[in-house]
């Protein structure tokens, strides 16, 4: 596995991947180059993961479920989150509708079907092209695997909603959008250069 910070809060990393349990969720797996990522949003927005790894045809078979690189997130209220942090979350990924950054690829919120609040989010990260049930050679993430990253001082901070709707739009989970895929790095500057990345397929529940 070799890791690269090319951005503010962008990795690359190269190899390495491999579906593993993740901790905290029982039953779930999720390729591990994403667990720091993971952890982050654990800790900052309270979220409770519902799917990850999956060859459920529910899911799009060319999409990141089948390759460990999304997740299907709900608050975690035992811990007292809600559905405001997870909006905040959502509108980090795509700040405007259809236009996530990266490392996401596509975010499934309010706007999008089968999406948003009440019903889950959704978040894939951006990666190479592979196949259903392989781990891709190149993966996008917000954190360095194996860096300690995910411990840094910015954004590491737990999280409090503050009266903010949260989402990407100002729909309620009823159309039928999708993202085009993740464009910058949210940092500003100069626009990372990045590898040929896998199309965008956007989840329908």
């Amino acid at each position: 596995m070799r890791s690269e910070k090319i951005a503010p809060h962008l990795c690359k990393t190269i190899r390495g991947g491999r579906f593993v349990p993740i901790p905290g969720f029982p039953g779930e797996k999720i390729d591990r180059r994403l667990l720091p990522d993971i952890r982050w949003m654990k800790r900052r927005y309270d979220i409770f993961i519902t799917d990850g790894y999956s060859r459920d045809p529910v899911h799009a078979e060319s999409g990141e479920h089948p390759v460990g690189l999304a997740t299907d997130i709900v608050p975690n209220f035992a811990r007292g989150g809600s559905w405001g942090e997870v909006g905040d979350l959502a509108h980090l990924a795509e700040p405007r509708q259809d236009q996530p950054i990266m490392p996401w690829r596509w975010v499934g919120w309010n706007g999008d079907a089968g999406h948003g609040r009440g019903n889950h989010l959704h978040l894939s990260w951006s990666h190479s092209e592979t196949r259903p049930g392989h781990p891709a050679r190149v993966v996008y993430t917000r954190r360095c695997p194996g860096s300690g990253g995910d411990r840094q001082r910015d954004d590491g901070h737990h999280h409090r909603h503050h009266r903010s709707t949260g989402g990407t739009g100002a729909g309620d989970g009823s159309g039928d959008g999708g993202s085009t895929g993740g464009t910058g790095a949210g940092g500003g500057g100069t626009a990372p250069k990045l590898g040929k990345l896998a199309p965008v397929v956007p989840e329908e529940e």
